[in-house]
């Protein structure tokens, strides 16, 4: 029987292995490379007003999901897109500091007044959401690029074991979700009082708002994945539309099937998008960079907004518990 103390450690040492293991096979493929890897702007292809379209797409990315955090909040309570816009925001510092994002989800919290409890489960609602629609694009991903492009060994392995990750989460979904085994061990693991107030919370849902977000979700995906697509199509316009498409849903599966933390994560993309992206061409530097870019404009931007917002929320309420 293991320990939970040792469980964790052993769970920290995976984690870290990824990390390492990720970031070596970067630095190997740079370091074997004959591109300069800091030219991405002065590329001849490079042009300010696609860079800058994908700019603002930043904005569309994170009000797609401030839209969608505020229809699952709403369930429960009424808030603003304003307020929902700060909720999301701040969750993102808090998510940076934690492992596997988890800041993220009492983060948003912060921000309300009241009703705490259920903007936890609306988050957690809004992720899973956004991991369906991860797992709905790249399994078509999959089934394009096994059906219609020339098969890399390690590609074609990698797509296979997503495939059957993600048929295997859809059968024990299926499978669990009425067990009574299944309350059992929810009972043991997060208590009674907070099982209740989790049940009593997605009671508040019913299946059109759940659709609803989905779609937001899928929407929200097709931002980023655009965002990502502009920039390579952009810097390696040899690649095909359906070549970058495969390429990028292929990305964010392998991605999200692979266990890390957010100081990891963006080596793992990088060098996730490399090894798949390495499959159509041979610029897969060209590709880490951009894979960086993205990083910067969606995540490294508006966590800085969402400090700032955090900072101001702690002196607002200095400020009224000083009164």
């Amino acid at each position: 029987m293991v320990s939970p103390r040792l469980k964790k450690i052993l769970i920290w040492l995976l984690k870290i292995l990824i990390f390492v293991v990720a970031w070596s096979y970067v630095v190997y493929k740079l370091a074997t490379m004959e591109q300069d890897f800091s030219v991405i702007f002065s590329d001849g292809n490079f042009s300010i007003p696609l860079f800058s379209s994908v700019c603002i797409l930043m904005f569309a990315n994170w009000g797609a999901e401030s839209l969608k955090w505020q229809n699952l909040v709403n369930c429960g309570q009424k808030i603003t897109y304003r307020k929902a816009v700060s909720g999301v925001l701040v969750g993102l510092p808090l998510a940076l500091i934690t492992p596997n994002r988890v800041g993220e989800i009492g983060g948003r919290a912060i921000v309300l007044d009241k009703g705490r409890r259920n903007a936890v489960v609306a988050t957690f609602l809004g992720s899973m959401t956004q991991l369906a629609s991860t797992l709905i694009f790249g399994v078509l991903g999959v089934l394009v690029y096994l059906l219609f492009f020339p098969h890399t060994v390690g590609v074609e392995s990698a797509a296979w074991i997503s495939l059957l990750i993600v048929v295997a989460l859809v059968v024990v979904l299926l499978v669990c979700r009425d067990q009574r085994w299944l309350r059992r061990l929810a009972l043991k693991l997060v208590g009674r009082k907070m099982y209740v107030a989790f049940i009593r919370a997605m009671r508040l849902y019913c299946f059109g708002n759940i659709f609803r977000v989905l779609l937001i979700s899928l929407l929200r995906y097709c931002v980023f994945s655009l965002q990502f697509g502009l920039l390579i199509r952009m810097l390696i316009p040899e690649l095909s539309v359906v070549e970058i498409f495969v390429g990028i849903t292929l990305t964010y599966l392998f991605t999200t099937v692979i266990p890390t933390t957010v100081l990891g994560e963006i080596g793992i993309r990088g060098s996730v998008a490399m090894f798949v992206f390495g499959a159509f061409t041979t610029h897969v530097a060209v590709i880490f960079q951009i894979s960086l870019l993205i990083w910067i404009i969606n995540i490294a931007v508006p966590t800085l907004a969402g400090s700032l917002i955090l900072l101001s929320l702690r002196q607002k309420k200095h400020v009224n518990s000083t009164k």
